[in-house]
């Protein structure tokens, strides 16, 4: 039986759920230039095929509003493969410096929640 995980010392995938609302399509059109060069740095360096500490990574459009747009993150755990192995990737570094000037800017409005999976259900 599948206990719920209630805290992340337990040894539950760390989750990140970000959701943005571009103010214009060509504004998430560049988010999602620049997301590119990041998605393929975590699936060479991060993933099952390198480190192991990406579970998963995913980049989806919503199918009701074209201007919001979710980054769902899945790692090992929070304190190695999220705050050291992918928040220092190099792709992820200047990523994140274009993408606080569109916020900045006023081009997305970014919102966002980290969880601990319980282990119920699948993935």
């Amino acid at each position: 039986q599948n206990k719920a995980r209630a805290n992340e010392n337990d040894s539950g995938a760390f989750v990140l759920l970000v959701n943005m609302k571009f103010s214009e399509l060509s504004h998430r059109d560049t988010f999602l230039q620049l997301i590119k060069p990041v998605c393929q740095d975590v699936i060479a360096n991060e993933g099952p095929n390198s480190s192991g500490t990406t579970l998963s990574y995913q980049v989806a459009i919503s199918d009701k509003n074209p201007l919001m747009v979710v980054v769902m993150e899945r790692y090992s755990d929070k304190d190695n493969g999220y705050l050291t192995v992918h928040k220092s990737g190099m792709e992820f570094l200047k990523f994140r410096k274009e993408l606080q000037g569109m916020q900045e800017r006023g081009d997305v409005e970014i919102s966002g929640e980290s969880y601990i999976e319980t282990g119920l259900g699948f993935v």
